[in-house]
């Protein structure tokens, strides 16, 4: 015996909506990243997707609302792509830092130095963002710096990174000049600043003397 299956149950109807939430979000993605926040206005997205209005309605509140949902999506995949390579015990706590650097400078490579990344984007806009859509990118920047704080802290554990370190300030500055290195790389259309970086940083800056 077979049962028929109501094509309106919510059971049907699940891989459809969350294919159209996947939509909106890829293209927001999208169009956020090359155009910014301010730039993209919530039509573009809805056409680029194929979304009607009344659907992106069904998921999101407002266009501020979306913008963090894309935010927090933009940082946990990126996160989730780090965390592997900060855990590698087979590397010391220095190495994986680099590590982590040359796995962002290497997709730059790959895919071309005017990429544009949607965080970075919209920090650039971040004096007339909202507060909820300011916050969202500065709590991105946060996690990432905690996260590389953590591998200091273990770097001056062992000997391999200056103990007169703050863990924290440090991993900030870190942050600070890579997002620097991203931009002049937009502005040169070239890798040279990353790899600019990535030499003086763990060369020169992180390097132990005596």
């Amino acid at each position: 015996m077979s049962a028929t299956t109501d094509p309106s149950s919510p059971r049907e109807q699940a891989p459809r909506d969350a294919d159209t939430r996947e939509r909106l979000l890829a293209a927001g993605a999208d169009l956020f990243g090359r155009k910014g926040f301010n730039g993209c206005g919530l039509a573009e997205v809805l056409q680029q997707a194929g979304v009607p209005k009344g659907s992106f309605y069904h998921y999101f509140g407002s266009k501020e609302e979306f913008g963090v949902v894309l935010i927090e999506r933009a940082r946990d995949e990126y996160l989730a792509e780090l965390r592997p390579l900060l855990a590698d015990r087979k590397k010391s706590p220095t190495e994986r830092l680099r590590t982590v650097f040359e796995h962002t400078r290497d997709e730059c490579a790959r895919n071309g130095p005017t990429v544009e990344c949607l965080i970075p984007k919209l920090a650039l806009e971040t004096a007339t963002l909202s507060e909820p859509v300011h916050a969202a990118v500065r709590c991105a920047y946060q996690q990432w710096s905690a996260l590389l704080a953590q591998v200091i802290r273990e770097g001056q554990a062992l000997g391999e990174i200056e103990p007169k370190h703050d863990p924290d300030r440090l991993a900030n500055v870190l942050v600070m000049l890579w997002e620097g290195a991203a931009i002049r790389m937009q502005i040169d259309r070239n890798i040279n600043p990353l790899n600019d970086f990535l030499a003086f940083v763990f060369d020169c800056m992180l390097a132990r003397h005596g």
